[in-house]
């Protein structure tokens, strides 16, 4: 699925928000379910029931090389677990594997020679972080580590580096990242310029992001013999030169990067260098607040979907199942949880009041649907109805019951929310998860919002052949796209 959007000028905002300056430059961006681009989105990973999720992320510059963020995102609230930086060098293939370590709590290990920063992730891998999950209810180590093991992953080129550019900085850290009989040096000494950025890289003589990255992902449990994939969602600038978006992996507040994010608008979190850049941070026109409140309304409503489908199938008797994957990797630019409020209270949902107000009627309504959960610590997102369809003609709307029961439109609580088709989940969703009430068998699905929901994701099936033969394997898994409308 491939769709245009015009971010919204700033200029045409300055009146009935009280912005004031002169105006940006428009930003137009492609929004592809496979392709390169600057930003790549990967919709859901898991480490949930002996699950691995494994990212391949393609330099597809044969000529410059990359320096990319990889940040992991909790399935409840899109609370960063895990970010840190890669340097790809000319058409270089990064990969990655998460799965939950002795703990429970996500883990990232990976083979690849590329640099990163830190250094240790390259050696040693890395371990998500619970510091941001301090939800009243999440009040153990075991709970905060459940939370790290479903989410979605946002990877982004944060600028160029080319092989001869004329700066001793910039050729220096080309010639650490560019690979060497198959390993890249990874000079420690070539990186220190980066931690003094504080403007994105452009004082440092950066060129920004060229769309030259892809990126694809699968999920395999190799206990089931059972393999899901597919391809990252790609956002492309199409209409003008991007910005360096470069800040320095570290913990601290320097950075005069932007996000539209509302828990810092509102200093409810703090900032730190590392939080940037993220999707909302501008990639056209001035480094603005305004620009990142444009920005994160611009791509919330690319992505914008009134009706979500797909098909489905189950059968307790090949233990088959579906899980349908709703993840809303911008809905947290416009609305998050605030953990340090009460539950049960307006304070407990914190507005982007600009990013709302720069959406117009058609797209996402987040003031008149999106709730607060006071049990599970998340926002939630309610269907206006579901319409299942078997093979044969046959269709029911919001589900089968048994009477008096009331069939109900589908909740979505969560970023990542994942709603199953049969008795258990074939990716063993468990953070943000639901079924979808349904006596057919097999067949399609349509799930609707009246004001439409900012949703990427597909469809999993798994399935067991019990009269496969001695020595073959019978279990299977299926992936299909979501198609949208």
């Amino acid at each position: 699925m491939k769709k245009n959007v015009l971010a919204l000028s700033i200029a045409t905002m300055v009146g009935g928000l009280g912005f004031s300056g002169a105006a940006m430059a428009q930003a137009a961006f492609d929004v592809n379910e496979s392709g390169t681009g600057a930003v790549q989105i990967v919709p859901y990973f898991t480490a949930q029931d002996g699950n691995a999720t494994v990212l391949h992320v393609v330099n597809t510059d044969t000529t410059n090389a990359k320096a990319v963020k990889v940040r992991f995102r909790g399935a409840s609230n899109s609370d960063d677990l895990l970010d840190f930086q890669v340097f790809l060098s000319p058409f270089d293939v990064w990969t990655g594997v998460v799965t939950a370590n002795a703990n429970g709590r996500l883990q990232l290990t990976t083979a690849d020679n590329s640099c990163t920063l830190p250094a240790e992730v390259r050696t040693q891998g890395a371990t998500a972080q619970p510091d941001r999950l301090s939800m009243r209810l999440w009040n153990t180590t075991e709970l905060k580590n459940a939370q790290t093991r479903e989410g979605y992953v946002e990877i982004l080129e944060m600028a160029t580096i080319r092989p001869s550019a004329g700066n001793a900085n910039e050729d220096a850290l080309f010639k650490a990242v560019k690979h060497v009989n198959g390993k890249a040096p990874c000079t420690a000494t070539a990186f220190n310029f980066l931690d003094a950025i504080t403007d994105g890289g452009v004082a440092a003589g950066l060129p920004g992001p060229t769309n030259s990255l892809t990126a694809s992902w699968y999920i395999m449990n190799v206990g089931k013999s059972t393999t899901f994939s597919g391809s990252a969602t790609a956002l492309t600038v199409t209409n003008a030169p991007t910005n360096p978006v470069y800040a320095p992996q570290m913990a601290e507040q320097k950075s005069n990067l932007f996000s539209a994010d509302p828990l810092f608008k509102n200093n409810l979190l703090t900032k730190q260098d590392f939080d940037v850049p993220d999707l909302s941070t501008p990639l056209v026109g001035a480094s603005t607040q305004a620009n990142a409140d444009t920005q994160a309304a611009a791509l919330t409503d690319a992505i914008n979907r009134t009706s979500v489908s797909n098909q489905f199938y189950h059968d307790a008797s090949l233990n088959a199942a579906t899980d349908w994957v709703f993840s809303m990797p911008t809905r947290r630019y416009i609305v998050a949880a605030n953990y340090n409020a009460a539950p049960n209270t307006a304070g407990y949902i914190s507005w982007n009041a600009a990013a709302q107000a720069a959406l117009t009627a058609s797209k996402f309504k987040t003031r008149a649907n999106v709730t607060a959960d006071a049990a599970t610590g998340q926002l939630c997102v309610s269907a206006d109805n579901q319409i299942i369809y078997d093979r044969e003609e046959g269709s029911v709307r919001n589900g089968h019951v048994v009477s008096p029961g009331i069939a109900k439109p589908l909740r979505l609580c969560g970023e990542v929310s994942v709603a199953t088709f049969g008795a258990k989940s074939p990716v063993g969703a468990a953070v943000a998860h639901s079924f979808m009430d349904t006596d057919y068998g097999s067949g399609w699905a349509a799930v609707n919002f009246g004001a439409g929901v900012p949703a990427l994701g597909a469809a999993f099936t798994a399935a067991s052949n019990p009269n496969a033969s001695a020595g073959m394997v019978g279990n299977y898994g299926i992936t299909w796209p979501h198609f949208y409308k």
